[in-house]
């Protein structure tokens, strides 16, 4: 799996780097200045061309109040306006090439690789830090073609609605499930696999430690098997020690509660699907359920 949004940082011209801002690993917000080189020379280079940008302007107005005047040539004006224009392009490359000397986070992200340290000197556009965004991942999937025949036609990945029927799965996460959406698929089958390749992109909740590289699958639902999902409270999931997910189900006939493992899927901020583990009718604790421990004796909450 990979971020959705990912960026191979560089600066636009060459210089030392008087200052680097951030290691790897740090989390960044849009706009953060990551890394600078030395821009006295830029600076002076800005102040020159400000100058010859100022004496054409000057020269300019004379001129076209000369022209007025029928004092000067209408050539003689049209070269002060050409000059203008030159100190013109020249200050605004200049200006741009200081503002080049700050390498600036594009988007919030995560900065993966940092390639250059301090008082190094660097090329225009060489790679200094890689940075992916946190906000959303995908991964790419081989689907049969046996099983992507069963799909209908579309225009594009946009016309697919896969609601509660498409899941992806981490290895490090076996018991949970973030709901999918296809993004990107192939139009053609691998020649040596017969498979199409499917980009899907998912989302997590804030604060999941989860991070590019990681290795996971996508499970497809069919329509019937997605009825099935059970929507619970948030506030009613424990995590075990290995990431593992379970609630409390009450025993109307001992009184007491029993730890019952679940799979969960899609989460939003006050629910989450159970994708197994429970059934309809179902009673689960869902609140103080980080007090409770097997055989706690409880009292069902009336309506």
């Amino acid at each position: 799996m990979s971020s959705v949004k990912e960026a191979v940082l560089a600066f636009e011209v060459p210089g030392k780097v008087i200052k680097l801002h951030v290691k790897e690993g740090d989390f960044v917000k849009q706009d953060t200045v990551l890394a600078e080189i030395d821009d006295r020379d830029y600076q002076a280079q800005l102040d020159s061309v400000k100058s010859d940008l100022i004496v054409a302007k000057s020269d300019f107005q004379r001129y076209e109040k000369a022209l007025k005047a029928d004092a000067v040539t209408p050539q003689a004006f049209q070269q002060a306006k050409r000059n203008l224009e030159v100190a013109q392009a020249a200050f605004n490359q200049a200006d741009k090439a200081l503002t080049e000397t700050k390498l600036i986070a594009p988007f919030a992200g995560r900065v993966v690789t940092r390639e250059i340290d301090l008082f190094a000197t660097v090329h225009a556009k060489q790679p200094i830090m890689q940075l992916h965004s946190e906000s959303a991942y995908e991964m790419v999937v081989s689907v049969p073609e046996s099983d992507w025949a069963q799909g209908e036609r579309v225009n594009s990945a946009a016309d697919i609605k896969l609601d509660n029927q498409l899941f992806v799965t981490l290895t490090a996460f076996p018991d949970k499930r973030f709901e999918g959406k296809i993004t990107e698929f192939s139009g053609q089958a691998d020649a040596a696999t017969r498979t199409y390749k499917v980009k899907v992109a998912f989302s997590v909740p804030d604060k999941t430690p989860i991070s590019s590289g990681m290795t996971g699958h996508a499970i497809y639902l069919s329509s019937n098997e997605s009825t099935n999902i059970l929507s619970i409270p948030l506030d009613a999931i424990v995590g075990n020690s290995d990431n593992s997910a379970f609630v409390w189900l009450y025993d109307p006939i001992n009184g007491q509660v029993t730890k019952k493992s679940i799979t969960i899927g899609n989460i939003t901020e006050q629910t989450v699907n159970v994708l197994s583990g429970l059934k309809v009718g179902d009673v689960i604790a869902v609140s103080g359920v980080h007090s409770l421990y097997e055989g706690y004796p409880v009292y069902p909450m009336k309506d």
